[in-house]
This record gives structure tokens, C-alpha cells and sequence, in this order.
């Protein structure tokens, strides 16, 4: 799906990828953005620094925006909220796409508590901005994608999906011209029930194979020639009793059509939807593998 015109120069200096991850975590998870709260102001000042990054990197809007910011009226409470998005184009099949989502939300605050969500997912928008950066980066060298890449930060995923609701009834892009949506939510922490030898080299993968049997292959093709991490289908399960499936922002995307694959550290217990999940929580090691 993100095939390139060249072989890839894959080689990265690790310590600088952690720089970079933290760089962005420290201003997205900072007690200033009080939680992030769809609605809120903190919230605004997560969308403007997503911003700042994509125009610092050379990510620009879609042409159907003119603006990085797909705006909308939050359900119930009628309070203005945004996607963030900006756009990579392809070469030879620019008009085809793949998505790369996570949510910028969290839950606010409660009095003089705040909930930054660090893993929740200031993990997975981090993981976004700097995919965004490798990707232009690439790009810039020579070695840019064939189909374009849609990179988009979602609002409101906490209070029930809505930023993605918003998105796919109101698309951006063709919908039937999405080849696949990759989501991150949550790939910052190692699970704390997993004891198996590979809980340093992990990762839960859902939906690859519900909508089409090439996510799968193709994700299992570049894992075995990257970081070779388990791919554990652990929540992918149909009867799956937390349905993980449905409670991310991939499953608005999977119900009109578009395959999906949604990555996932397991935290489901501990620090989840607490105060408690701070950046000084997150496994760099293996989040950075992710």
C-alpha cells in the first residue's frame, strides 16, 4: 500500500527517534492543556501545535480545506470542535490514499486534577506527527510514496468517536478511494498482565483482517523485514469481551467500507482513563519499536 518508487533507506538512529517522541509528548501532555477536553481550550492549543508541526515539515492541507482543521459542532452541547489533518501526495496513484489517524483528545480535567493522557493518546498522535516527518523527509530525498497519505489527528474521541463520526459523513476525500486506515491509539506502555518472554516486543493488531485479506499480508511482509515485533491478534477476536474493535476511531472508517488496521499496547487496566497516565509512564524502548 505504501509501496515506493526505491528501496527505502530504513536505517535510523534510535536515540534520535526517542528525541523526537518525547520533544512532541512533553507539549502534548503537559498539565497546560489540561486534559485536552474536546470543546475546551487546551484542546485548541494541542490543535495549534499539530499544526505548527505540519507546516514546519512541509505537510499541507488538503485541497478541499484550504486549511489544516475540518471543523464541526459537537453532538449535545452544540460546542465547536476540529479534525486536524494535512496531507503527503502520491506519485502515480496520488488520487488513491492511505490514512494515518489517532485522537488528540483526552479527558480534561476534574477540579485541580488533570488527566494528560500520555499513552491515551498522546502516544499515538506523537507517532503520527512523526511518521508525518519520515514520510515528508522521504519524500524530499527522492523517495516518496505512490499513493498520497492522509495524516489526521481526531477530536472527540473520548466522548464517543465523533471526530471520525464527522469525518466519514462528511469525508474530505473520497472514501472508496482509501486504500486503508491505519489507526494509533494507545502504543506508548507495555501491558502489565502480559508475562509472556516477548512483553518487550509487541504489539495488538485489530480489524487488519475483517475487510481485506491484503492489510494483512502486507503488514505481516513489513513487519518480517523491520522490527519483527509480535503481532498479537489477541483483541481482534469477534467475541472479543471488551470489544476493542469498536472503541476506537478505525471502526468509523470499517463501517462504510475501508479496511482498517488498529495498533494497541493493552492497557486496559492500571493507568487507563486515569490521572496517572503521565509521560513519565511511557516505555520509550519499545514504544519507539512500535
Amino acid at each position: 500500500m505504501l509501496k515506493a518508487q526505491k528501496p527505502l533507506p530504513l536505517n535510523y538512529n534510535s536515540s534520535d527517534v526517542i528525541s523526537e517522541l518525547k520533544r512532541h509528548l512533553s507539549v502534548l501532555a503537559h498539565d497546560s492543556l489540561e486534559g485536552r477536553e474536546t470543546g475546551f481550550p487546551g484542546i485548541e492549543k494541542a490543535a495549534r501545535y499539530i499544526e505548527s508541526q505540519f507546516l514546519q515539515m512541509g505537510i499541507t492541507p488538503l485541497p478541499a480545506l484550504k486549511e489544516y482543521r475540518q471543523h464541526y459542532k459537537t453532538p449535545y452541547q452544540n460546542q465547536n470542535a476540529c479534525n486536524v489533518m494535512g496531507v503527503i501526495e502520491g506519485s502515480d496513484l496520488k488520487n488513491e490514499y492511505i490514512v494515518l489517524s489517532a485522537h488528540y483528545d483526552h479527558l480534561g480535567k476534574d477540579g485541580d486534577i488533570v488527566y494528560n493522557g500520555a499513552d491515551d493518546d498522546g502516544s499515538g498522535t506523537v507517532a503520527v506527527l512523526t511518521l508525518a516527518k519520515t514520510f515528508k523527509t522521504l519524500q524530499n530525498l527522492g523517495y516518496g510514496p505512490r499513493r498520497s497519505i492522509l495524516f489526521v489527528l481526531f477530536s472527540g474521541e473520548e466522548k464517543g468517536l465523533w471526530g471520525s463520526s464527522y469525518f466519514s459523513d462528511h469525508p474530505t476525500l473520497p472514501l472508496d478511494k482509501v486504500s486503508c486506515d491505519i489507526n494509533i491509539d494507545m502504543i506508548g506502555r507495555i501491558d502489565p498482565d502480559r508475562t509472556t518472554p516477548d512483553r518487550n516486543h509487541y504489539v495488538f493488531i485489530v480489524g487488519q483482517s475483517r475487510l481485506s485479506s491484503e492489510t494483512s499480508k502486507i503488514l505481516n511482509t513489513l513487519n518480517s523485514k523491520t522490527q519483527r515485533l509480535t503481532l498479537d491478534e489477541k483483541f481482534d477476536h469477534k467475541k472479543d469481551p471488551n470489544r476493542i474493535y469498536y472503541r476506537s476511531d478505525h471502526y468509523n472508517f470499517a463501517k462504510k467500507g475501508v479496511p482498517v488496521v488498529f495498533f494497541y499496547d493493552g492497557m486496559l487496566g492500571g493507568d487507563y482513563h486515569e490521572p496517572t497516565d503521565d509521560i513519565e509512564l511511557i516505555d520509550w524502548e519499545i514504544y519507539h519499536k512500535r
